[in-house]
């Protein structure tokens, strides 16, 4: 029988969860595995978001010994979420900016960096659509920006030619901006796949764990301090906690910085609308926020979002939905596609982007301490930046903190062929001879997105030891279709206990506090 790839390979790194006793195995949880804490390490991440996942897999090609941390049990699993899963241009980014630098580079890499990492990407291009005679006036001038950012392959076009591009978009649409190079990327694919090459490459990875200060010995040697009174040492520390960064920074005396959490909700549709839209498409932008718009996904739904709804900064928040940003998304959405208003929605998500008054992309070396990096404001293009923005850390690192790397010549930059996902890149059952070398690929348990058995159980050994129903979710799509998981989460959960030994009532969706079983319901089952 056929290996999965991952089990043909050597992981130098370990991936470590901070969970009670029996809620994972004994080789996964921290307290099982204390010898991490002995560590001097070189640099120590704190976040697994987006950015902290490229900077992990970035740094993990050097001669490093690097600590990753994160609060959730999962990467991606904050704001990384919660986007529009697209890839910018950069074409309407503030020219001269430090985002214009780093959107334009990346937005050329991806393609090169999604294929070697095993991630869906589709340029499928983008149209900023004006509906109005003042909305056409203004549209010169972000083509005119769009070209001082370095983004030449846009077109000014009339109403007529985008409809015959789209057709449809609404027939008030006086004229549109054309940019080819806007794509769409699956953003969970993304996040988890430069985490499994930086722990195959040696970075010890611990989920779980929040980081709750900061502190320096008298050597310099930075300890960060975290919950449940562990400590860990390192020369270096990149703070990349998205909102949590300025809380984490008053304990090493950061840079004041104003932030505020900006809540985007997005709206998802059923497949049945994939055929609408095939491009992005965008209103003409103003100040505050680039509007509500409408994109298909590498999923095959199409999406709609975001809000831009500005809250109080409270470290207990959490992303919501509300009945008022989905009416603003349905109105917003439909002044470019009016016949969004009769296609069915099957899921609502929100995520809280890091609004900063300063300006985004503060980014502050030696920031209180020496050796210590913040980062703040990384918003709606965080997600193309990603990669570039590593880079950027590991030259500041090197030229403003001493850090020291040294190519290692054992690393890997990319994943096996047979590690992207299935949904889209092969179905396994499909596949005669892997059918055939295992019959669980066509054990359907998933219906909605037709997720197999042995895919899932593929996703449980996986490098990163996924072990709740939304990690399972990211990296298959299961319970990610109409039913939204109603017909299949038992079943994702049985398999999860069956394959692990963890009892069925200690399944989570997405760690502790989050048990698909609860309460009354757990003596009712015997539990």
């Amino acid at each position: 029988m056929a290996k999965a790839w991952h089990s043909r390979i050597h992981m130098k790194g370990q991936v470590l969860y901070n969970w009670p006793r029996g809620w994972c195995e004994e080789r996964l949880r921290l307290s099982e595995n204390t010898g991490v804490q002995d560590v001097l390490f070189d640099v120590a991440i704190i976040g697994a978001g987006i950015v902290g996942c490229a900077l992990a897999y970035h740094l993990s090609r050097f001669r490093l010994k690097i600590l990753w941390l994160d609060k959730n049990h999962d990467v991606g699993e904050g704001t990384s979420k919660a986007n529009s899963a697209i890839i910018h241009t950069g074409f309407d980014a503030t020219p001269g900016s430090l985002e214009s630098e780093l959107v334009t580079k990346a937005s050329r890499e991806w393609p090169e960096v999604a294929r070697r990492l095993q991630v869906p990407l589709q340029q499928t291009s983008a149209m900023v659509l004006a509906l109005t005679e003042e909305e056409k006036a203004l549209l010169p001038e972000l083509l005119k920006k769009s070209i001082q950012n370095g983004v030449e392959d846009v077109w000014l076009i009339t109403g007529d030619e985008a409809r015959a591009l789209e057709p449809n978009i609404s027939k008030a649409v006086k004229g549109a901006l054309l940019v080819e190079r806007e794509s769409i990327i699956d953003p969970f694919t993304a996040c988890s796949a430069f985490a499994e090459v930086a722990v195959i490459n040696g970075v010890n990875l611990v989920l779980g764990l929040p980081v709750e200060s900061l502190s320096e010995t008298a050597t310099g040697v930075k300890t960060v301090n975290c919950g449940s009174g562990r400590q860990f040492k390192a020369r270096t520390v990149v703070n990349a906690a998205g909102l949590g960064s300025t809380i984490l920074g008053t304990s090493y005396g950061a840079r004041p910085l104003d932030i505020n959490p900006r809540r985007g909700q997005f709206l998802v549709y059923d497949k049945t609308a994939s055929s609408a839209v095939s491009r992005i498409l965008l209103p003409v932008p103003n100040p505050k926020t680039k509007g509500i718009l409408i994109a298909p996904t590498i999923f095959g739904n199409i999406i709609a979002g975001p809000t831009a709804e500005d809250l109080p900064f409270d470290p207990a928040s959490t992303p919501e939905t509300t009945p008022e940003g989905l009416d603003l998304i349905r109105s917003g959405a439909a002044r470019l596609y009016p016949g969004i208003v009769g296609e069915p929605a099957i899921s609502a998500y929100a995520g809280l982007r890091c609004h900063c008054r300063q300006g985004q992309y503060q980014i502050t070396f030696n920031d209180g301490l020496n050796g210590v990096v913040t980062l703040t404001g990384i918003r709606s293009t965080g997600l193309t930046v990603s990669i570039a923005l590593a880079e950027f850390i590991h030259r500041g690192l090197e030229r403003e903190c001493g850090l020291e790397c040294q190519p290692a010549a054992d690393a890997v930059d990319g994943r096996h062929e047979d590690a992207g996902p299935g949904w889209v890149l092969h179905r396994p059952f499909e596949n005669e001879v892997r059918l055939h070398q295992n019959p669980d690929y066509a054990h359907m348990i998933c219906y909605c997105e037709q997720i197999s058995r042995q895919e899932l159980i593929d996703a449980i050994h996986s490098p990163l030891s996924p072990r709740t129903i939304d990690a399972l979710r990211r990296r298959t799509r299961s319970a990610s279709g109409r039913c939204q998981g109603f017909n299949c989460l038992i079943q994702i959960a049985e398999l999860i206990s069956e394959c692990t030994g963890t009892a069925l009532n200690h399944i989570t969706r997405k760690g502790p506090g989050s048990e698909i079983i609860m309460g009354s319901t757990r003596r009712q089952a015997g539990i």
